[in-house]
């Protein structure tokens, strides 16, 4: 007995496009086809359709479920250990995060308002996790800042009050003062993420983007973009060793103006890094020529300086720290910066 594709789907529960699906990536290929060329299903693809479906509620991908049925040697019990181990590590976090919020349903019982980084915690955990970080990085930061939060909690809690009244005040972030708040700012995320430039950048895109983070902490973007261009500013005065006068007046003109269009290029470039997308693909491509673009704006179209600038950055550590750049995306964007010079020469 055959049943064509549609009958398959009506008495399955499944769509004719999932069904094709299946077929176009060889899933499900049915094992005759009618003289009109309708796919025609016998019960072996029907036991299989079963298999396939009981899977599935084990939240496989297809692929895996592919490899699992194609695979005489079965693997299924590695493949639901994989699913346990998964678990696991969900409980945990879940266990955490229950351990966390009861300390701060005591604190609020005992009329104790708990503090800004009790709160933070409980928040990453519930809008963070997988949205910005992988499971890797969220030990990590879990580790690093198992006794470091509570450390700083005061001076973050001072920096945020500065940073409020400078913002109030109208104060430049070229100030000393601003300049002086956004390193030491920089410094703490930097130390929580454990030195690691892409995962500062993560919790730069977290901050950024989550509103609840942004009432939490009393900084909002317009906070965060205060502390990024003063950040600029300091950074700014580490070119002078390496710049005439000229240069500098060029620099204090365009370089500040760049500040806002980089942390989105930078996570964007890690994020096909992390891909492995190839550095003379569409992608890359067209991110290398924005780097291009900016580096070239922010020294006032002045390609001798701008010269000078990527030399200085590639050797002063100072200048890289908290940057978002480091030396293995500095690597694959002068890869794909290459690339562009080689078509352009061909």
């Amino acid at each position: 007995m055959f049943l064509k594709i549609g009958e398959l789907a009506r008495r399955t529960g499944l769509t004719v496009r999932a069904l094709r699906h299946y077929d176009a990536i060889g899933l499900l290929v049915p094992s005759g086809r009618s003289m009109g060329g309708y796919r025609l299903y016998d019960r072996k693809d029907v036991a299989r359709l079963y298999r396939i479906q009981a899977l599935r509620r084990l939240d496989l991908s297809l692929a895996d479920i592919q490899d699992l049925l194609d695979n005489a040697a079965g693997g299924l019990s590695e493949v639901v250990a994989r699913q346990v181990a998964q678990l696991d590590r969900e409980i945990l976090k879940a266990s955490a995060l229950r351990t966390h919020l009861l300390a701060v349903q005591g604190q609020l019982q005992a009329n104790e308002e708990p503090g800004i980084d009790d709160w933070l915690v409980a928040l990453e955990s519930m809008v963070a996790g997988s949205k910005y970080f992988s499971d890797e990085e969220q030990r990590t930061l879990e580790a690093q800042r198992d006794g470091f939060t509570n450390a700083v909690a005061p001076e973050r809690a001072g920096l945020s009050a500065s940073l409020r009244e400078l913002v109030a005040a109208g104060a430049s972030p070229e100030s000393p003062q601003a300049q002086a708040l956004a390193r030491r700012w920089i410094e703490l995320l930097l130390e929580e993420a454990g030195g690691d430039e892409g995962l500062l950048m993560k919790l730069y895109a977290m901050h950024w983007n989550e509103p609840a983070l942004h009432a939490l902490t009393g900084v909002d973007r317009a906070g965060i973009r205060y502390i990024s261009h003063a950040m600029a500013f300091a950074r700014l005065q580490l070119y002078t060793p390496y710049c005439s006068a000229g240069d500098m007046a060029t620099l204090r003109q365009h370089y500040v103006a760049q500040t806002d269009a980089w942390p989105p290029l930078i996570a964007e470039l890690r994020r096909q890094m992390a891909a492995d997308a190839p550095v003379d693909g569409a992608a890359v491509r067209a991110l290398a020529l924005r780097w291009q673009a900016l580096s070239l704006a922010k020294a006032g179209g002045d390609a001798a300086l701008d010269a000078k600038l990527r030399a200085a950055f590639r050797h002063d550590p100072a200048l890289r720290a908290g940057s978002g750049i480091d030396a293995t995306l500095a690597d694959y964007v002068g890869r794909a910066i290459a690339r562009l010079d080689a078509t352009s020469i061909s």
